[in-house]
């Protein structure tokens, strides 16, 4: 009977971190138990260049020193030069997790159960199989809260025959009115001619495919790009509330990635938080790290009590990108801002209803 070091159920980017940072030096069997095909699978993640992300530098497909928050009338511009916004291809990721010097065995299977058997874990796969490994580490989506809001969002990869785009900003959020709900689009310009351009949502259930097409054809055509050439398109379900999947009794097993509570709700950003809580583990003796600040934890269950509860159309970003500026921005959306920039950001929101979610947060 083979016994494996580690057994890793999900390869995606927190799994792919687990081989790499955890296992990648070593010369260790790992067994990995992903049902779909990572080769085929290309999309971005976003992210400030923070100290932790600092290791990876050399696999960023692009930074921008630049950022706009705004609507058709307004447009607030930020600047990092210490900390940009970058993106990290899927693809490149799992090149660079896979370059390892142990042995990392991949099976194309979905894992039913696993259970505890002296000193190891047994582990069912769908074909039947049994598989055993010392160590688990679950990145396995969880499910979605019924009534909780859900960040979703569709993209497409585009071409344009001319030199259409200013590279060296990104919209990051760009407001549209929408009945009960907020959203926005989202712009990575990687040259003149080509983009990434993506419909981000904010609400409780996710929509057709083409409702998020139709807005983004309304939005190239405001911008009179009516030209382009489709080359791929991304989409996802990110979710806007804490997930806290019950730890384990047992020390070997670990929860990682957003079923471990590594993405920051109030916007969404979980890939440099899903590799900050791998780096974490790798010097704990725990089976959980906590990855968000109390405070940061607090604030973020404000501000999503009042998205749940307030017909938000953007404003209150807007507002709050107007007050901050591009250090003290990309601070609060990587969970790093210090207590001054925390009284500017209460100090940006909406008195009335904020107030109303902090009474209502400390009541229950």
């Amino acid at each position: 009977m083979k016994i494996y070091k580690a057994a890793i159920i999900g390869l995606g980017p927190s799994g792919l971190a687990v081989n790499k940072i955890l296992y990648g030096d070593s010369v260790n069997e790992i067994i990995a138990f992903e049902n779909e095909d990572i080769h085929n699978r290309d999309n971005f993640f976003g992210f400030w260049l923070t100290d932790w992300m600092k290791p990876f530098e050399h696999i960023i497909e692009k930074k921008w020193f630049n950022w706009t928050i705004g609507d058709k009338n307004t447009k607030i511009t930020h600047t990092s030069r210490d900390k940009p916004y970058c993106v990290i291809s899927f693809k490149k990721w799992k090149n660079y997790c896979l370059e390892t010097k142990n042995k990392l065995e991949i099976k194309n299977n979905k894992v039913l159960q696993y259970f505890p058997e002296l000193n190891y874990f047994k582990i069912i796969t769908a074909d039947k199989n049994e598989y055993y490994a010392e160590k688990i580490y679950d990145s396995r989506s969880t499910k979605e809260k019924k009534g909780e809001l859900l960040q979703h969002f569709f993209g497409i990869n585009i071409t344009v025959p001319d030199n259409t785009f200013n590279d060296n900003k990104l919209t990051l959020m760009h407001f549209t009115k929408e009945k009960n709900l907020l959203h926005f689009m989202y712009i990575l310009p990687f040259s003149h001619n080509k983009a990434l351009v993506e419909s981000t949502v904010f609400s409780k259930e996710v929509f057709k495919n083409s409702w998020y097409r139709e807005k983004i054809k309304d939005y190239l055509k405001i911008k009179n790009i009516n030209n382009y050439k489709e080359s791929s398109v991304e989409q996802g379900v990110i979710p806007m509330f804490f997930v806290e999947e019950k730890n384990s009794p047992s020390v070997n097993i670990f929860n990682i990635g957003i079923r471990g509570g590594a993405c920051k709700p109030s916007t969404g950003y979980a890939f440099s938080f899903l590799i900050k809580q791998v780096q974490l583990l790798k010097n704990s003796n725990k089976n959980y790290v906590n990855i968000h600040k109390f405070l940061e934890r607090k604030m973020d269950k404000i501000f999503i009590n009042f998205l749940k509860n307030n017909n938000e159309d953007g404003q209150s970003f807007i507002k709050l990108a107007s007050n901050l500026n591009g250090n003290e921005f990309q601070s609060f959306m990587m969970g790093e801002s210090n207590i001054l920039t925390k009284l500017k950001i209460i100090k940006s929101m909406p008195k009335l209803p904020f107030i109303k979610e902090l009474f209502r947060l400390n009541v229950r």
